[in-house]
């Protein structure tokens, strides 16, 4: 299954599985989701017109740590 077929519950499984720690999950989550609100762009190949919406910068910060 691709990533982008994926729900936020699947990616968050295997964000733990590489990130290990909830605390420092989280952590990376939010200070990515920032960085994507004040206009970084992207670290991986997606489309840039599904993911303008902060609504969708979670899924994005969990596939670019997977």
């Amino acid at each position: 299954m691709t990533l982008l077929a994926m729900n936020i519950s699947e990616l968050i499984q295997k964000a733990m599985a590489v990130v290990k720690s909830r605390y420092l999950l989280c952590i990376l989550i939010s200070q990515r989701i920032h960085q994507l609100e004040k206009g970084a762009l992207p670290a991986i190949e997606v489309d840039p017109k599904d993911y303008t919406s902060p609504k969708t910068f979670l899924k994005l910060s969990l596939m670019e740590i997977i």
